[in-house]
């Protein structure tokens, strides 16, 4: 491939190549984007490097932003969203109440104009808000309850009651002020575990989906015919589509079910299919939690085997059209999901980016076969139903594939290993897209989480994508776009990558839909200004914490570790927040990290925020004018300084948790507004 001048503002994407290995492709002298893309060239144009000044790291019990900014609780758990609703007491906590209420533990945040029109509108001051509430942590839900023995059935239906998605009414004021808006109901609502809703695509028919089904709607009664009365639980990431619509992700739904009888005949009949055991053993399940004596029967595997292939699908959300039920997306496959981020191709179809959030587990893309249509916002309410899948392999060259998942070729792969549990049909191949993914070689990921996009001003995917991998813990082999670090002391040893890292993408051509790409390594999480290369832990243990690769380094200024989440601003600013950050660098907290996407030489990385005690930080966000920047305060009080966890505090030593966080009381997990106290743009 001949070379391509690059523009001064692209030259890091020709001269930060991973490796000596790296240089030896045959595309390795070529831009990863082509100039001649103008449209891809425009969005790649960066504003303003970030102007704030970092603030310092902290262990305080709150969220500390830069001088000259201030930060507000927008809504809380137990907030209600409707009108007529007592004040929060979380004693007092039932399913049919927390059904009214804003969930716990929030994740994902998303908005929508108040009115649908596309390009999307951004002078509108009301907004719709969409949040995901991951899991629920006993030990921080009820006060008054002094040991697990003292949960019932009652408590526990709350508790996943809790889980779920919220829509809300958010409005900023004159005064650049945000506030949540209370309706009677009509749009402001909850999704929860219980809520019914409908399996679409391929494997709306799994035999797995349809026996589970069965013994749902019989403990859950009411659901509509079609429809299975599972909702959706363990949301982590997602995204939203260019028609309006919120796509959230089932993750970590395997700690839901356990089983009361290894002996049940259901269970034996299910465990005599070979790819219902390897399933079990892909995801985890079952586990124990809730206690089996208070947790609802449909999360039995005694009572329900095939429970959990209704769960780990992306779940699309029509927020402003509470009587259409939410959909599970089983054409974009079946995974522990951390996102589901939305671009639409040169020629209008719909890419679905989205991470497998397990050690060593894959990054996959979804490419519809119909088209966008941006006069016809109902009908592309179906575009997620029929498409094809790809699973990402990345090559020690730095380029990669994106490899179809097809039940041909899966199969075929299957047959050459010697698989024996071959896929009956494509909607099998859904359910079963992890082993898929392996058979057909797939690159295992340090947790890939958030795979973000960059799009246009019309939703075009301009080529760059960014794969953000929280962390690997396990020392092993360094796969192609997974650097370990080097421990000098033991040369010799596997190594392991608990800072974690992010890579960069570049679609063949700028389109995001091609087949090939090139990859990078984005940053390497760590401390930039460490002299040994190594941080005392949390725990106490060793992390090796250093940022350069081959000599070069890739960041400079703040440490930070284990990024989770990030979003773009129109500078093309990088907003990155963590998970467990804390746990590495034991004197601060999780915080957001600001950093540029286009850099030459090391990344300037910048402390914009600090979180509470115990809390992770999630679902960065920025209004549309960029004035506000939101983000979920995530379970604060789970641990205290030194790292231990909310259970052993409270039940084991009886402490209260470590957090007041937000109101000075109990700590409840919310959503944080950010602004400039002179009214400007946030970052700049």
């Amino acid at each position: 491939m001949a070379d391509t001048p690059a523009a001064p503002h692209l030259r890091d994407l020709i001269a930060t190549r991973l490796s000596r290995r790296a240089v030896l492709g045959a595309m390795a002298a070529a831009p990863l984007l082509s100039l001649h893309d103008t449209a891809a060239a425009k969005a790649l144009r960066p504003g303003p490097a970030p102007g704030f000044t970092s603030v310092a790291a902290t262990v305080a019990d709150a969220v500390t932003v830069p001088e000259g900014y201030e930060a507000r609780t927008l809504i809380a758990w137990g907030d209600a969203l409707v009108d007529g609703l007592p004040a929060f007491d979380p004693d007092k906590l039932t399913r049919a109440d927390q059904e009214k209420r804003f969930g716990q533990n929030n994740d994902m945040l998303a908005l929508f104009p108040a009115r649908y029109a596309f390009p999307w509108p951004t002078d509108q001051a009301r907004h719709l808000m969409c949040a995901n509430h991951e899991y629920v942590e006993p030990a921080l839900m009820y006060p008054g309850v002094k040991s697990p023995a003292e949960f019932t059935p009652d408590h526990v239906q709350a508790m996943f009651a809790a889980m779920g998605a919220s829509v809300v009414q958010v409005e900023k004021a004159a005064d650049g002020t945000w506030a949540m808006v209370r309706d009677d109901g009509r749009i402001n609502r909850r999704i929860t575990p219980f809520t019914p809703v409908v399996f679409d695509g391929p494997a709306k028919a799994h035999p797995w989906i349809v026996a589970a089904g069965a013994v749902v709607n019989a403990a859950e009664t009411g659901a509509p015919a079609g429809a299975i009365a599972c909702g959706t639980l363990a949301n982590c990431a997602g995204g939203v589509t260019p028609w309006g619509t919120y796509l959230t992700s089932e993750e970590n739904f395997n700690g839901y079910f356990y089983n009361s009888n290894p002996n049940a005949p259901a269970l034996k009949a299910a465990r005599a299919e070979g790819a219902y055991e390897l399933d079990a053993a892909n995801f985890g399940y079952p586990a124990f939690f809730p206690t089996p004596p208070t947790a609802p029967a449909q999360y039995d595997l005694a009572r329900n085997p095939t429970g959990p292939a209704l769960y780990g699908w992306v779940v699309e959300i029509d927020p402003y059209d509470p009587a259409w039920a939410p959909r599970k997306r089983t054409a974009l496959g079946r995974r522990k999901g951390e996102c589901a981020t939305t671009a639409l191709s040169r020629d209008g179809r719909v890419v679905v980016y989205s991470g497998d959030d397990q050690i060593d587990e894959y990054v996959y893309k979804f490419v519809s076969r119909g088209r966008f249509n941006p006069a016809d916002r109902a009908a592309n309410r179906d575009l997620l139903n029929d498409g094809q899948l790809y699973v990402a392999r990345l090559d020690e060259d730095g380029t990669g594939e994106w490899i179809a998942l097809t039940v041909a070729t899966a199969n075929a792969a299957a047959r050459e290993a010697g698989y024996p549990n071959l896929f009956r049909d494509e909607g099998d191949l859904m359910i079963r897209a992890r082993d898929a993914a392996r058979l057909l070689g797939a690159t295992p990921m340090d947790r890939p989480e958030d795979v973000e996009a960059v799009t246009d001003a019309q939703w075009r995917g301009a080529g760059p994508v960014l794969i953000v991998c929280t962390k690997n813990t396990q020392q092993g082999f360094a796969h192609p776009g997974n650097p370990r670090r080097p421990d000098a002391a033991k040369p010799n040893a596997a190594q392991s990558n608990m800072p974690g890292h992010i890579v960069r993408l570049d679609e063949q051509g700028g389109d995001c839909a091609a087949r090939r790409f090139r990859w990078d390594i984005f940053l390497l999480a760590g401390d930039p200004n460490s002299e040994t290369g190594f941080a005392t832990t949390q725990a106490g243990t060793r992390a090796a914490v250093a940022t350069t690769l081959d000599g070069r380094a890739t960041i400079s200024g703040d440490r930070f570790a284990c990024p989770d989440n990030i979003c773009f601003d129109s500078s093309l600013n990088v907003w990155i927040s963590t998970d467990g950050s804390d746990a590495v660098f034991a004197d601060c907290n999780d915080a957001v990290i600001v950093t540029p996407l286009v850099a030459t030489g090391a990344r300037p990385t910048k402390r914009f925020m600090v979180g509470p005690m115990g809390a992770e930080i999630c679902g960065p966000l920025l209004s549309p004018d960029e004035k506000a920047f939101f983000c979920a305060i995530q379970h604060p009080g789970e641990n205290d300084p030194s790292g231990m966890p909310i259970s052993e505090l409270r039940w084991s030593k009886g402490q209260k948790p470590p957090s007041t966080f937000p109101d000075g009381g109990w700590p409840r997990a919310a959503v944080v507004v950010v602004t400039k106290k002179d009214g400007g743009k946030v970052g700049t």
